[in-house]
């Protein structure tokens, strides 16, 4: 790979079981950061579509409070008690309800030093070291509901989750290629996942939704019937393929991705988001 600056970039698609998508992301560059933020709306409340797209906006305007180290987590505190306070103002401006907000919120912002990505809900991040091998860690609830930043609006809806004793969630930390390490899983009663991590050991950390578990691989050519569900794995091998970090860089492996996926007879049912950084030579 030929040398390159810091770059980000972002795109998401419409699941083959969705009407509109519910997937939405954003990157952005000022001279020392860059950032990506994604969300994915919860299909079962309303206008999640719009209740994405309000987060994210309102993400991208509070990034400011991140602060890029060990010590995020107060900033990060702050800045998604920020971002729902612009977003939930927006739903009030255009008279939505705010369980449009019910939707997961994944962040990375990074500078010449290191990155910081959090994840508020459920999804994936992967973090590609610069000697090969790929962190990928995920992110689920036991029951499939996860947390979303928009029940702090709603004490009573805060209340019930948290007294929902079963929808455990588990953060599991796996490595590709295979055997590099083995795979790790631990419950995290904590509302915000985050990591911080150094651009002397990392190339590319990319945030992906949770549409990355819908894939399936058709039985054959043509027909209806469900097919395998793909391991995690198989899918983030082609996807992750970057071959260089220039322009929209995302944009370009995921149109890739997708006609591997047309040869391979593979499709995802739900929506899909990817955004990535890259951290430079």
């Amino acid at each position: 790979m030929s040398k390159y600056e810091m770059n980000c970039d972002c795109a998401f698609f419409i699941g083959a079981d969705h009407k509109i998508c519910q997937d939405y992301a954003l990157s952005k560059t000022d001279e020392e950061t860059c950032a990506v933020v994604i969300s994915d709306g919860c299909s079962s409340s309303p206008d999640t579509d719009i209740g994405a797209r309000l987060l994210v906006k309102a993400a991208a305007g509070s990034l400011s409070l991140i602060e890029i180290g060990h010590n995020a987590l107060p900033g990060l505190d702050r800045y998604h008690q920020q971002t729902l306070r612009i977003a939930a103002l927006g739903c009030n401006v255009i008279r939505l309800d705010p369980a449009c907000l019910d939707a997961t919120l994944i962040t990375i912002k990074a500078n010449a030093d290191g990155f910081v990505i959090s994840c508020y809900g459920d999804g994936v991040f992967a973090l590609l070291r610069r000697d090969g091998i790929a962190e990928i860690v995920s992110i689920d609830f036991a029951d499939g509901y996860p947390r979303y930043l928009s029940y702090l609006l709603h004490p009573e809806r805060h209340d019930e989750f948290e007294a929902w004793t079963s929808n455990v969630k588990h953060v599991t930390h796996q490595y590709l290629p295979h055997g590099a390490t083995e795979r790790q899983i631990r419950r995290s009663d904590e509302a915000i996942e985050f990591h911080y991590g150094s651009s002397a050991e990392y190339l590319f950390v990319v945030a992906i939704s949770d549409g990355i578990f819908s894939f399936t691989e058709a039985t054959q050519a043509g027909s209806s019937q469900p097919g395998r569900l793909l391991p995690i794995e198989e899918v983030l091998t082609p996807l992750l393929d970057f071959k260089n970090a220039s322009g929209e860089f995302v944009q370009r492996r995921m149109q890739a991705f997708l006609r591997t996926c047309a040869i391979r007879r593979w499709r995802h049912s739900d929506d899909l988001a990817v955004a990535a950084i890259y951290l430079g030579d």
